[in-house]
């Protein structure tokens, strides 16, 4: 029992080791520490875009266990202060374990000694790097190929024969222009002219007055004769606007600065590059062990508006060229919405059409119904003619003979026979009577009236006839100055008069009608009204077809829109109204 509280002591001891080395573990892999070194001030563009993907690959590769600094020596602004800094740098950092640091300069500095570089630069010996870090060093270079820059410009421009290199008199402008110089050497039927020391206006002067033929091609400028300081974008910027003939670049920065563009460093894939190789040194590996990615640091990048400036088309760009700065066109901006908008104008093209279709269907329906129903209008009124005539040739005249042949018998009838003489005279009478119905039947069906003269005495011999027949006042009416019309047009007008006062007698219950009959413009008007009851909408509604053709208000519309008139009723309980109105002949 007494060993108990020593083995809890004991238990308790070795808990906290293990969790203190738990925590000791965990915090040695929290704390990942890169240090992100510039030579230069390290606030251009493009050390902005390299700090972007370093940071993005670092973050990614090892989550929240980073910490990123950041430094500047800005030796080319103050190289005299180099050293100071340099020991700042040192001293700062000496209780902070680094894990790698990142520098990017054509200078090596050995800021931190014994900590894992990864050197960042254009091509820089192997022996150099030694002679300042060590072995404790990772070779990243972006590998500047001016030979492809001029391979792309001489697509755009295959007359140029001369190559224009323009670079300031800092050392590493010098550099770079050498570099390039040796690169375009063997490059077949091609000059190159050197320009290196000149001021930025006397290299605006002559690229101003360049032929169109020229390739201007600036390789660096941080340093003018005088001893002046430059941003190569800023001097990039002013050649490209003075210039007269295109201008390309060496970097992804100076895309859209007026430059055409170029195979030029892409500051992304370089920051990539980069952080690859911090990556595998945070993860404890030797420097020697770590294998880096070189290759792919620049792309050709070009600015869409500088290609159409100079006339210059996209397909002669090199294969898997970057536009930049293009403005869609209308196609590519609202390629959906055209289509849909092309497909809803074609379904509707489409249905208009089926529609200007059914109405050319339906209009030609309309008028061989039309045709039909004047054809049949004209044989039943043919066939009305040839009725009457019939009748009042054959009937009419049977009838005659036998009313003539009774009052005959009558007339040398014996006396006597009383019976005998009335049924005679009954026969007689009957068949006067039968002779007169008849020929009155045969003058509606077709007054020959209106054939021998003209509508007006026709329709005071039809209305007269019914005032004779009927108890009704009927007034009838005809101005002097009635326009002529054709037959077709008269003997419509009757047929409406004796259908239009044949239903007032019969259905309105009036005690007087108006027939009146003028000039309306040019026409013929004609207008029927009555004192009757009137006639409900749906009566009317039903003269629009409902009814058989040629009876009632059907058939006299029927007879008017053949002879391209108006036909209108109003009817209230008051009377009714009918007006039609026909052209003149």
């Amino acid at each position: 029992m007494p060993a108990r509280p020593h083995l809890r002591q004991l238990a308790a001891v070795i808990f906290a080791a293990l969790f203190a080395g738990t925590g000791h573990v965990a915090a040695q892999e929290f704390h990942r520490r890169v240090l992100l070194m510039y030579f230069g001030d390290g606030t251009l563009p493009a050390h902005l875009q390299f700090e972007k993907a370093v940071i993005e690959k670092l973050r990614a590769a090892t989550g929240p266990t980073l910490e990123l600094y950041r430094e500047q020596l800005d030796s080319m602004r103050f190289p005299q202060y180099k050293e100071r800094r340099i020991a700042e740098f040192r001293s700062r950092y000496t209780e902070r374990k680094i894990d790698a640091v990142i520098f990017l300069g054509e200078v090596p500095i050995n800021v931190l000694p014994g900590v894992p570089v990864v050197q960042i630069d254009n091509g820089l010996s192997e022996r150099a790097l030694t002679n300042v870090y060590g072995s404790h060093w990772v070779h990243v270079t972006w590998n500047l190929d001016a030979r492809k820059t001029i391979d792309a410009a001489r697509r755009l421009q295959p007359r140029a024969r001369k190559v224009l290199l323009i670079s300031g008199t800092a050392a590493d402008d010098y550099v770079y222009l050498e570099q390039f110089r040796k690169q375009l050497l063997s490059e077949p039927n091609l000059r190159i002219e050197v320009i290196n020391n000149l001021s930025v206006l006397e290299l605006r002067a002559l690229v101003s007055r360049l032929p169109s033929d020229v390739i201007v091609f600036p390789v660096a400028y941080l340093r003018d004769p005088k001893g002046n300081h430059y941003l190569m974008r800023e001097v990039m910027e002013q050649l490209a606007e003075a210039s007269s003939a295109p201008v390309y670049g060496v970097s992804e920065t100076f895309v859209g600065m007026g430059i055409v563009g170029g195979y030029v460093v892409d500051w992304q894939k370089v920051g990539e590059l980069a952080a690859n190789a911090a990556v595998q040194l945070v993860q404890g590996k030797a420097p020697s062990e770590v294998v880096p990615q070189s290759e792919g640091a620049s792309s050709y990048i070009f600015d869409w508006r500088q290609l159409k400036r100079w006339g210059f088309a996209e397909s002669n760009l090199p294969p898997g060229s970057i536009v930049r700065y293009k403005t869609p066109s209308a196609w590519e901006q609202y390629r959906w919405r055209i289509v849909g908008i092309g497909l809803l104008i074609i379904a509707q093209t489409l249905l208009i059409m089926s529609m200007l279709i059914q109405r050319y269907r339906r209009r030609h329906a309309e008028e061989s119904v039309r045709d039909m129903a004047g054809r049949l209008l004209q044989s039943q009124d043919d066939e009305r003619r040839r009725i009457a005539r019939d009748i009042h040739d054959g009937t009419s005249q049977h009838l005659s003979g036998i009313a003539l042949s009774l009052g005959q018998v009558l007339v040398d009838f014996p006396r006597g026979y009383p019976r005998l003489r009335q049924l005679l005279q009954d026969s007689h009478v009957a068949s006067r009577q039968a002779l007169n119905e008849i020929r009155a039947i045969s003058y509606a069906l077709h007054p020959p009236i209106l054939d021998g003269l003209n509508l007006v005495p026709a329709l005071e011999w039809y209305l007269h006839g019914l005032r004779k027949r009927t108890s009704f006042s009927i007034d009838f009416e005809a101005a002097a100055d009635i326009p002529d019309s054709t037959p077709d047009a008269e003997r419509a007008l009757f047929r409406i008069v004796q259908e239009s006062v044949t239903n007032v007698i019969r259905h309105s219950g009036c005690t007087a009608i108006k027939v009146r009959l003028y000039r309306g413009g040019k026409g013929i008007v004609l207008e029927i009204e009555d004192d009757g009851h009137g006639m409900s909408i749906e009566e009317i509604s039903e003269g629009e077809g409902a009814t058989s053709l040629g009876v009632g208000i059907a058939g006299m519309r029927e007879r008017v829109r053949q002879l391209r008139g108006k036909f209108e009723i109003n009817s209230n309980t008051r009377g009714t109204r009918v007006l039609v109105s026909l052209p003149a002949a």
